[in-house]
């Protein structure tokens, strides 16, 4: 009886320290993923500010119609629809 109360006590006292750590390590992991949320948060929001202003900057379609600057006009644009892909929808 007292070799079952000893093992019963080393277990229970093995479990406890068990999942303290693992307490721990999720912590630490909801810390770094709260962070990641509010890095990603503003990731989206430089991406929209970024794509309202090349709207504002050619409302009237002149860099896109002239010909010196347009097909760079257009690769900036090809690039900004890429970046709209990663915004928080």
């Amino acid at each position: 009886m007292i070799i079952l109360s000893i093992t019963l006590a080393i277990v229970i006292i093995t479990a406890f320290f068990i999942i303290r750590n693992l307490i721990i390590k999720n912590e630490k992991i909801e810390d770094i993923l709260v962070n990641y949320g509010d890095f990603i948060e503003k990731q989206s929001e430089a991406i929209d500010t970024c794509s309202k202003r090349l709207k504002e900057i050619d409302d009237k379609g002149i860099f896109k119609a002239d010909d010196e600057i347009g097909w760079f006009w257009e690769e900036i644009k090809k690039i900004q629809d890429a970046l709209n892909e990663f915004t928080l929808k």
